[in-house]
């Protein structure tokens, strides 16, 4: 998958990952981690959903079906956005030594971290 993913997974973009992987195991690593992140994020906001008491106007199956495919496609949405990071640190630790790839990503990282020690203006 060299495009970014418009809609949330399914079985035809996770066949399209394993034909990719399959064919360039190198440039599928990003979009695979990219595509863990998105079922970690998943599997996350469902937990964080089960943790909100029942009841209300809105309750019902329809609403929680909604919610859903909600909960699946803000997954995807912000894996695709950078996410949490978890995908950069599966695909820095799946590439190559000295591949492009890694080291994309630890100049990257090396960016984020400049960025969070950088002073504030306290203007």
């Amino acid at each position: 998958m060299t495009g970014p993913v418009s809609n949330y997974h399914g079985y035809s973009d996770l066949a399209a990952l394993k034909k990719e992987a399959a064919e360039s195991p190198q440039d599928a690593i990003m979009p695979v981690a990219r595509q863990f992140e998105s079922v970690f994020l998943q599997m996350m906001l469902k937990s964080m959903r089960e943790t909100v008491g029942e009841g209300g106007l809105f309750d019902n199956e329809s609403m929680k079906t909604y919610q859903g495919m909600f909960d699946n496609q803000l997954a995807l949405s912000l894996s695709q956005q950078g996410g949490i990071g978890l995908a950069d640190s599966i695909a820095k630790q799946l590439a190559p030594e000295g591949s492009a790839l890694q080291g994309r990503l630890h100049s990257q990282s090396a960016q984020a971290a400049a960025a969070v020690k950088a002073p504030r203006d306290e203007s």
